[in-house]
């Protein structure tokens, strides 16, 4: 258990973390409401952890869940869903997170941030290569960052409260949206809290390699959004407590500017090599579950069965292949902020579909290992959060979500040339 919920946590604690928090404070512009959002942000996650847990325990296998939607609507919406999660998901957040991992190496290095792009490919093609090496040394590498990286960020909190004067818990920017035009600020911002959140659902793709996950699974997922939503509340706490709202609200690294104001300059680069740590070991957590959904797919005839080819250290070694060099070919070539646009639309429909599996699964056997409480009103709560959400996200990037839902199209369609 301690591996998966090393896994979870180490993907969920990432860059958006040091990435969103200026930003989400600069769509809602007051410090109370930003706050709220971010507890809100971790409501849903538990919303969706306690779905997650009932299909993971249901069907405890490899690919999570396009395996849910294979049991529930048929090899069709599995291929859908499957690729969908491996290559429009998963290997476009690995591609994002490899760029923010070569900004913070540019900056460490004192090289030109113009090759934050490259770097980043180049850290995607390292650590794909680690974990060819065998399951053992990519947790090995897993537990032993996600517990410095955790710690790390507990004892910058435990300082911020220490030396922080409350500066951000007043006033609010000019700019501040009220009434209406407030939720509709929330809902936007909510999108850069999901993501930030998002990583809860990965302990089902390594369902297979987890003892006893009838009873272990849910424990993974629950113990993993609870202890990551107590953590960013505190780290958006210790924000609050030292810098001054507006600064918040223009930081696109808010933590290395808490570091600033506390230690000084040169707690610049000690924060960015801390970002650096935290962001490394997501890109790592993502490219050590993503490959077994593609494995998964081929093992299942949903896709090319070379992929499903497993080498002798445990890793599904094809399959880990593709899924590096597509997220380098990526990273190479966007941005940050534009690959995350898509994912999370992806991320709406997918998650928000599992909602309708779960109902038909429950219709079919009642019984399960682990049983979501107050069925059916916590998975119906879960699916209207992401339905709202997928609304904003057409009103407010029509072009983006026009482009993923193309995608999700165009490999519905793809299915009857493979099937």
């Amino acid at each position: 258990m301690v591996d998966g919920l090393a896994v979870v946590v180490g993907i969920m604690v990432g860059s958006g973390i040091f990435r969103t928090p200026g930003t989400v404070a600069a769509m809602l512009g007051r410090p109370g409401f930003t706050f709220i959002a971010w507890t809100l942000g971790g409501a849903v996650g538990f919303l969706g952890a306690l779905v997650f847990a009932e299909l993971a325990t249901r069907f405890p296998q490899a690919g999570g869940k396009y395996v849910y939607a294979r049991e529930a609507y048929g090899r069709r919406a599995a291929f859908v869903v499957g690729w969908i999660e491996a290559l429009g998901i998963y290997s476009v957040a690995i591609a994002a997170i490899g760029v923010v991992c070569g900004e913070y190496l540019a900056r460490l290095c004192g090289w030109d941030a113009s090759r934050a792009r490259i770097l980043g490919a180049g850290l995607v093609l390292l650590l794909t290569a680690l974990n060819l090496v065998g399951v053992s040394v990519g947790r090995w590498a897993q537990n032993v960052a996600t517990a410095a990286k955790v710690l790390a960020l507990l004892a910058a909190v435990g300082i911020a409260a220490v030396a922080g004067t409350g500066a951000g818990w007043h006033g609010s920017l000019p700019t501040a949206p009220i009434g209406i035009a407030a939720w509709g600020a929330l809902a936007l911002a909510f999108q850069s809290v999901i993501w930030t959140y998002y990583g809860y659902p990965d302990a089902a793709k390594i369902a297979e390699e987890v003892k006893d996950p009838g009873k272990n699974l849910p424990r993974i997922f629950l113990l993993g959004i609870a202890s990551v939503t107590a953590l960013y509340l505190l780290l958006n706490a210790a924000f609050l407590q030292v810098l001054p709202f507006d600064k918040i609200a223009t930081s696109k690294l808010v933590a290395g500017d808490v570091a600033e104001a506390i230690f000084g300059a040169r707690a610049g680069t000690l924060m960015a090599a801390l970002a650096f740590l935290v962001v490394l070991a997501s890109l790592n957590g993502n490219l050590f579950v993503t490959p077994r959904v593609v494995f998964g797919l081929a093992r299942d005839r949903l896709g090319p069965r070379p992929l499903e080819k497993v080498n002798s250290g445990g890793s599904p070694w094809a399959a880990m292949i593709l899924v590096g060099l597509v997220s380098a070919a990526m990273a190479a070539t966007g941005t940050f902020e534009g690959l995350i646009s898509f994912a999370i639309v992806f991320i709406l429909v997918t998650d928000g579909f599992m909602v309708l599996v779960l109902f038909k699964l429950r219709r079919r056997e009642p019984e399960a290992p682990f049983r979501v409480p107050f069925y059916p009103a916590v998975p119906l709560a879960f699916l209207t959060a992401y339905a709202l959400l997928f609304i904003g996200a057409l009103i407010q990037q029509p072009l983006v979500s026009a482009v993923s839902i193309g995608t999700l199209i165009a490999t519905y369609a793809l299915y009857y040339f493979t099937a």
